[in-house]
């Protein structure tokens, strides 16, 4: 059998039996409803019932309390007892055979006499289904039940000294006699009429639960023979489920297995592996096509073990010259803006509001190579300009060019940085500080001009063949001449420069100095960190104005 096959059979019972059960629930859930109904049904008759009971107690215990000593309070409850049973006065929430005690207690107050949703005893029995037979012992009770409220009348009315005109009104005046009203609310007939009263009460109580019984049960058992079909239902159900799980083990989980064991050799690399599955499912298609892709994988494998070894020393050259470009254009231009050329942008141009530029040179370079010689100055200029670009990388600045001796770096360029001016300061500082210890260790006298500025500069890729990233701008020329307007071994900074640092860095004042193009400004000299400095004060050391360079 095909899976789809199966499948079909499996949700196709599955969905009758489910459906099945979904229904039997509806009509389990109906026939529950229709019992509780039952149940509420004859639990108000009963109630009903039992109302003429008690209502007809309390009253005598009124009446009798009221004979022995005249509480008009006895008779207006009496009475308004005999209202609820008429629908002249509302039947009170909770009321029950414990209700006249709470009011004869105390404990609350009587009800108030108010009409509004009044209902008699009868009309409330003929809304609660009840049956003609039924209604019959219900009047048959009602009738014994007036002919005790009229003895109870007669005796109360008697005490008043009261008595009966003949037309049924006590108009007709005369002594008080308790002793009559005694013997009637105590006479054998009155306790006869009572008696009666309860078994007429009783009997219609009878008739009203063997007819509830007979429906209750009958609904009962509908409920059980439902519930019976529902658990059969059930069993089946699960039947369907454990049968078709071991159709399915033995019939293609055990064999799918076997399959996938086969696909794990095939893909650990044995492309020998062939699945021995027979069958005409699904199951058994597939395995010839995992044995046909196998074998054509393993001439593929073959084709394509060829074709790398071929491609693989290829793949190697180009890869070593990939490198090699690449470090190549990081050390030509920044890592930001390689990163954006290689990203496809073609013309890179920006201007930055804050930086700050530094230049350096050796004093007396041009005397000083010559003295030296070309293998000498180069290694004296290696060992300086790999030291500063150390102190690049570690101050996060960045290196513009090296022209000869001069060497250039910017901060805040490419990547904007709001402390450029104090990461350029301390690159400065600790520059000038390995010149100073170089310059020991060689037997020739070597010194460095270093000058600072700060302000706006345009910079951007220059060329397309022979890329060059630079710097554009009054501040590089600034910087420049402050640089060659340096002392040996001073760093020669702008009053901006001076401006930004002043709460955290030292410095000398240098007096004013004459830059070319440029009207006299001021400048100084900048010596340290005042963290590194403690007890330092700046002070002023007057300088004579300085040519313009060249």
């Amino acid at each position: 059998m095909k899976l789809r096959t199966f499948f079909s059979i499996f949700f196709l019972l599955l969905a009758a039996l489910a459906g099945a059960n979904l229904a039997l629930g509806v009509f389990l859930e109906k026939a529950q409803r229709d019992l509780e109904t039952s149940h509420r049904e004859l639990q108000s008759l009963t109630t009903l019932a039992e109302d003429l009971v008690f209502s007809s107690q309390w009253q005598t215990r009124f009446a009798r309390g009221y004979i022995s000593n005249n509480d008009p309070r006895r008779v207006e409850w009496y009475n308004i007892i005999e209202g609820i049973l008429n629908g002249e006065i509302a039947r009170p929430k909770d009321y029950n055979f414990g209700y006249w005690d709470l009011v004869n207690g105390g404990i609350i107050p009587p009800p108030e006499k108010k009409s509004d949703g009044a209902v008699s005893i009868e009309d409330r029995f003929l809304s609660q289904n009840i049956t003609a037979h039924e209604l019959n012992k219900l009047k048959e009770a009602r009738s014994f039940l007036d002919k005790v409220v009229a003895i109870e009348r007669t005796a109360m009315h008697a005490v008043d000294g009261e008595y009966d005109d003949g037309a049924g009104i006590f108009s007709r005046k005369g002594k008080p006699d308790r002793a009559l009203a005694t013997k009637l609310l105590f006479s054998d007939e009155y306790r006869k009429l009572n008696g009666d009263l309860a078994l007429k009460v009783g009997q219609m109580q009878d008739l009203i639960r063997q007819r509830y019984a007979e429906r209750i049960s009958q609904e009962q058992a509908f409920a059980s023979q439902l519930f019976e079909a529902n658990s059969y239902l059930n069993i089946g159900l699960f039947g369907l489920v454990v049968l078709s799980f071991i159709f399915l083990r033995n019939r293609f989980a055990v064999r799918a297995s076997q399959l996938m064991a086969v696909v794990r050799e095939i893909g650990s690399g044995n492309l020998a592996a062939q699945a021995s599955v027979s069958g005409s499912d699904e199951i058994s298609e597939l395995a010839a096509t995992i044995n046909k892709m196998a074998n054509d994988l393993n001439v593929a494998f073959d084709r394509l073990e060829h074709k790398i070894r071929l491609s693989g020393k290829a793949l190697s050259d180009l890869e070593i010259e990939r490198s090699r470009s690449e470090k190549l254009l990081h050390n030509i231009l920044p890592a930001a803006i390689a990163e954006r050329l290689r990203g496809g942008e073609e013309t890179i141009a920006e201007v930055f509001p804050e930086v700050t530029v530094f230049f350096s040179d050796i004093v007396g370079f041009t005397e000083l190579s010559a003295k030296l010689g070309p293998h000498a100055t180069v290694s004296m200029l290696n060992a300086i300009f790999e030291k500063f670009d150390e102190l690049v990388e570690k101050h996060g600045v960045e290196k513009i060019k090296t022209i000869g001796d001069s060497y250039m770096v910017v901060g805040g360029v490419p990547n904007r940085d709001p402390l450029h001016c104090q990461h350029i300061a301390d690159f400065a500082l600790e520059a000038q500080a390995f010149i100073v210890s170089y310059a020991e260790g060689v037997p020739y006298p070597l010194q460095m001009r270093t000058g600072i500025h700060t302000g706006t500069v345009a910079a951007g890729i220059v060329g397309r063949k022979r890329f060059s990233y630079d710097l554009w701008g009054d501040v590089v020329n600034v910087a420049s001449r402050f640089e060659s307007t340096s002392q040996p071994d001073k760093i020669h900074v702008s009053e901006a420069v001076k401006v930004r640092l002043h709460d955290d860095y030292v410095f000398l004042d240098g007096g004013t100095v004459e830059l070319k193009g440029k009207e006299a400004t001021r400048s100084f000299f900048l010596i340290g960190k005042k963290t590194l400095m403690p007890g330092i004060l700046e002070f002023a050391t007057p300088r004579a104005a300085t040519a313009s360079p060249t």
